[in-house]
C-alpha cells in the first residue's frame, strides 16, 4: 500500500510540475509578444490583390481625387493624383472704406499785447440753469444760452444735413465657383493607400440595413462615394457618416451591405495635397552617386564624390583633381540635396516663357543643369528655372526632376542660394 501511495504522490508532482512549465511558457509568450501588431482588419470587403487595382477615385460635394497606379521607366511603380477642388472666390470684391481727411482748425490770429491791454475784461457769464425743453423728443435740454449746433433745430435736436453728400454703398460681393485641378506626384502613402485596397478590409460588417437605419448611418442622401477600379472592373461604394469616438466611417456597396471602414482611409483622400504629396526631387541618396555633372548656361562643370559610403570622410572636388577636397563644393552640393518640393503647379499656374524684366535685372528662364551618375549610369537630373511672379514681378523659383515629372515650385530662400553660387562659376 505505501508503494502504491508513493507512486500516486510522484506521479501528481510530475503533473503539477508539467502544469507549471506550461504556465511559464504562456506567460513568457504573452510578456515577449509585439504588442505594436493589433488586428484590425476583420472583414474583406473587395477581394483583389495588390497588383490588380488600378486606380481609386473619391468624389464629394467639393472634390474629386483620383490616384492611379503608373510606371516608372525603371519599372518601378508609383502612385499618381489627379484633383479636382471647388471653391467660391468674389468676383467683386469689396473695395475699402476711402480714409477721411484730417479735419482743419482755422488758424487765430495772433493777438500783441497792446491789444490785450486795450480790450475791456469780458465778465465771466455766472452758471445759468438749464432751459427744460426736448422732453417730447427724447433728447437731454440743452443750457440756456447754448447757440444752436449746426443741423439742429432751436432745442438741439441735430437733423440730417439736406446738402450733404449721400453715404457710399458697397454692392453686394458676387461669388463665382472655380474649379483647381491640379496633378502631382505620390509619395510612399500614395503608394500604400492603394495596397489598402488589395484585398480591401473593413472593421466591421453590419450586414443590409433598412431605411431608417441607413438614414442614421448617413447614406441615404450621400453626396461621397468611393470607386475602386480593379481586375477591369469597377467596385462604386457609398461613403455614409462616422461612427461614435472612433470617427470611422460607413460605405454601403452595389448589393446594399454596409461596412465600418477606417477613417485613416478617407481622411487620406480629403487631405491629400498634405497627405499624399510627394514633396522629394530624387528617390535615392547622396551615397549612391559618385559624379554630378552641372550646366550653367555655356559653361559645365563636374564634381565627383569621394568616400561617399564614409559618413563623416566623404568630400567633393573637382573631376581634374578628385583627390583635392574642395568645401565649398560640398556646401553648394549639400545645399542642392536639401532642395524639396513646396507645391506641384495647378493648370494656369504655369510661369511664362517670355523674358520679362523682373527688379534687379536678374535671368529667367531655365538656368541650371543637373545630372547624377553612379558610374555610367544615369540616376537622375534635374533642372532649375528662374521666374517672375506676374503680379508682384519678384523671382520664383521652379524645378523639374525624374521624380516630379512635372515643373514644381521650390522654397524660394535655398533655390535662390543654388543658383545664385553656380552663376558666380
Amino acid at each position: 500500500m505505501k508503494s502504491v501511495k508513493g507512486q500516486q504522490g510522484v506521479s501528481s508532482v510530475f503533473v503539477h510540475a508539467g502544469l507549471a512549465a506550461l504556465a511559464v511558457m504562456f506567460a513568457y509568450q504573452t510578456w515577449t509578444r509585439d504588442r505594436t501588431q493589433t488586428q484590425t482588419d476583420s472583414v474583406v470587403v473587395l477581394d483583389a490583390a495588390k497588383r490588380d487595382v488600378n486606380s481609386l477615385a473619391y468624389e464629394d460635394e467639393t472634390r474629386q481625387i483620383t490616384v492611379e497606379r503608373r510606371a516608372a521607366a525603371d519599372g518601378e511603380s508609383y502612385a499618381w493624383l489627379l484633383t479636382k477642388v471647388k471653391s467660391k472666390v468674389p468676383v467683386n470684391p469689396p473695395t475699402p472704406p476711402a480714409a477721411a481727411p484730417p479735419a482743419t482748425v482755422a488758424p487765430t490770429a495772433p493777438t500783441s499785447p497792446a491789444a490785450k491791454v486795450a480790450s475791456p475784461a469780458v465778465p465771466t457769464a455766472k452758471p445759468v440753469a438749464p432751459v427744460k425743453g426736448g422732453e417730447k423728443s427724447g433728447e437731454p435740454p440743452m443750457p440756456a444760452g447754448h447757440p444752436p449746433i449746426p443741423s439742429a433745430d432751436p432745442h438741439g435736436v441735430a437733423h440730417a444735413d439736406p446738402h450733404a453728400a449721400p453715404a457710399m454703398t458697397q454692392p453686394p460681393v458676387e461669388m463665382k465657383e472655380v474649379t483647381t485641378i491640379k496633378e502631382f506626384r505620390g509619395n510612399d502613402a500614395a503608394t500604400e493607400l492603394l495596397g489598402l485596397f488589395g484585398p480591401l478590409k473593413a472593421l466591421r460588417a453590419l450586414g443590409a440595413v433598412d431605411d431608417a437605419k441607413a438614414k442614421e448611418l448617413g447614406l441615404t442622401d450621400s453626396k461621397k462615394t468611393l470607386t475602386v477600379n480593379a481586375k477591369g472592373l469597377s467596385y462604386k461604394f457609398v461613403v455614409g457618416g462616422t461612427s461614435y469616438g472612433s470617427g470611422d466611417y460607413y460605405i454601403r456597396d452595389a448589393q446594399g451591405q454596409v461596412f465600418l471602414l477606417s477613417q485613416r482611409i478617407i481622411a487620406d483622400f480629403e487631405f491629400s495635397d498634405s497627405r499624399l504629396m510627394e514633396r522629394r526631387l530624387h528617390r535615392f541618396e547622396r551615397a549612391d552617386f559618385d559624379r554630378i555633372e552641372v550646366k550653367v548656361g555655356d559653361k559645365t562643370r563636374t564634381i565627383v564624390q569621394a568616400s561617399r559610403q564614409n559618413p563623416q570622410g566623404f568630400f567633393f572636388a573637382e573631376a581634374a583633381t578628385p583627390d583635392k577636397r574642395d568645401d565649398s563644393l560640398k556646401n553648394w552640393v549639400e545645399k542642392l540635396l536639401r532642395l524639396s518640393i513646396t507645391d506641384f503647379l495647378a493648370q494656369g499656374e504655369e510661369p511664362a516663357t517670355s523674358a520679362a524684366a523682373m527688379s534687379g535685372a536678374a535671368k529667367t528662364g531655365e538656368l541650371v543643369s543637373v545630372r547624377f551618375f553612379d558610374g555610367r549610369k544615369e540616376l537622375g537630373n534635374m533642372v532649375l528655372s528662374r521666374h517672375p511672379n506676374p503680379k508682384t514681378n519678384q523671382p520664383e523659383y521652379y524645378a523639374r526632376t525624374e521624380t516630379s515629372v512635372t515643373l514644381v515650385r521650390l522654397l524660394a530662400a535655398t533655390a535662390e542660394s543654388v543658383i545664385t553660387d553656380a552663376e558666380k562659376w
